[in-house]
């Protein structure tokens, strides 16, 4: 019987400077190389394991490959074996070049994603995966395609079909971001080709990226605050969730929606955001205090704070299709609120996170101590300043919002 490994093939060195990751195959004394079309340094290669140390980048990615080629060769073999067949180590590498690319389809591949997402519970990955899918299947008019054919050309027509549907660039670089996420991961899994990578001549940094500003005034949030609305009622509420945004640095909707009353101690805030995992301490200013008041006397019984999500929430699906339900209805009756006082601008509830870090900026708080959101490039940049600071700090330039 044949046998299979993956080694490190020292003796040739590519224009890199790194080895190639060769499988080796021995039938009958006879030896076969077939080709990774991956490379290591030497130094980033276990030679007692035959596989990338801790240290190699792209560690995760070179595993899967190994193992799965391996997993195919001996799946080849004991075919061959199964069926009585006489083979030869050319048979197994000739097998092996015809089942390690090509297998699945951009499409299928992606579905085959989006499923393993939701699997573990990532909504939110798998959301972006399917969304970008929807989008190339649009511009292929529902047409699947091969690893292959998505090249050079392939993204430079798709963002331009983009751009003609007015599609904003930072959405058309968060679709071009996700298929060469999508790509990569092909690659690692035998699916494409890394000689045929188009993300080495495409390049994603001639979109512009950079969000128009979208931030109110402390005298339009005024406004929006003075203007009499029912207590209790939907434009009061949505309203509320706004100022409360506001007025606790720019909290974001589905960190909102998730807070329960344990999260008030002390006369402060205590949360960590979703999207990064960072933990806040907030000193709630006075309005805030205000509609907490009011929807402590109103309580559900499901211990939420905000009469957003309930028990019956209990799974990340049903939180995000909820939350996307409430923040569209949230989002439509600001808008309604804004025109009431003559506020030409689309409000929405993270305008009020825009707002929070141009204001204080405006009130001449160092950049040190809170930047201006929509200033940076990402909000990463943004979220990096605001962390580097005390509690104590932030309090004190907080108070410039009342």
């Amino acid at each position: 019987m044949a046998s299979v490994k993956v080694l490190l093939y020292t003796s040739k060195v590519l224009k890199n400077g790194e080895h190639p990751i060769m499988l080796r195959l021995i039938k009958d004394r006879k030896i076969k190389y077939v080709s990774l079309d991956q490379s290591c340094n030497a130094e980033l290669w276990d030679s007692n394991e035959q596989r990338p140390t801790k240290k190699h980048p792209h560690k995760v990615e070179l595993n899967i490959k190994i193992s799965k080629i391996i997993s195919d060769a001996n799946k080849i073999i004991l075919d061959f074996e199964n069926n009585d067949q006489h083979y030869s180590v050319e048979d197994i590498a000739k097998a092996l070049s015809k089942k390690s690319v090509g297998k699945l389809t951009f499409f299928k591949f992606t579905d085959e994603l989006v499923q393993r997402h939701k699997n573990v519970d990532k909504i939110g990955t798998a959301d972006a995966f399917q969304n970008t899918k929807r989008t190339v299947s649009r511009f292929t008019n529902g047409k699947d395609i091969t690893f292959k054919e998505v090249d050079y050309i392939f993204l430079t027509r798709l963002e331009d079909d983009l751009l003609k549907r007015k599609v904003a660039e930072n959405s058309i670089a968060v679709y071009m971001r996700t298929i060469r996420s999508i790509y990569n991961k092909a690659i690692a899994e035998g699916h494409a080709r890394e000689a045929e990578y188009p993300f080495k001549t495409y390049k994603l940094t001639k979109l512009n990226t950079k969000t128009k500003k979208r931030a109110l005034t402390k005298d339009q949030v005024k406004k929006i605050s003075d203007h009499k609305l029912e207590l209790g009622s939907k434009l009061w509420m949505a309203r509320s969730i706004f100022l409360f945004s506001y007025y606790c640095r720019g909290i974001n909707f589905i960190d909102m929606a998730q807070l329960k009353w344990g999260n008030i101690r002390d006369g402060r805030l205590h949360y960590t955001r979703a999207k990064t995992g960072h933990q806040f301490n907030i000193a709630l200013l006075s309005p805030a205090l205000e509609i907490l008041d009011y929807y402590r006397k109103n309580q559900d019984g499901s211990g939420f704070i905000f009469p957003i999500l309930g028990a019956y929430h209990d799974t990340e699906q049903k939180v995000k299709n909820r939350v996307k339900k409430i923040m569209k209805e949230v989002n439509s009756n600001l808008r309604t609120v804004a025109s009431k006082v003559e506020i030409d601008f689309n409000v929405t509830t993270y305008v009020a996170r825009h707002s929070y870090a141009t204001v204080l900026k405006r009130q001449n708080v160092s950049t040190s101590q809170i930047s201006e959101a929509l200033g940076h490039s990402s909000e990463k940049i943004t979220q990096v300043y605001l962390d580097s600071f005390e509690n104590t700090v932030l309090d004190e330039a907080d108070k410039f919002l009342l």
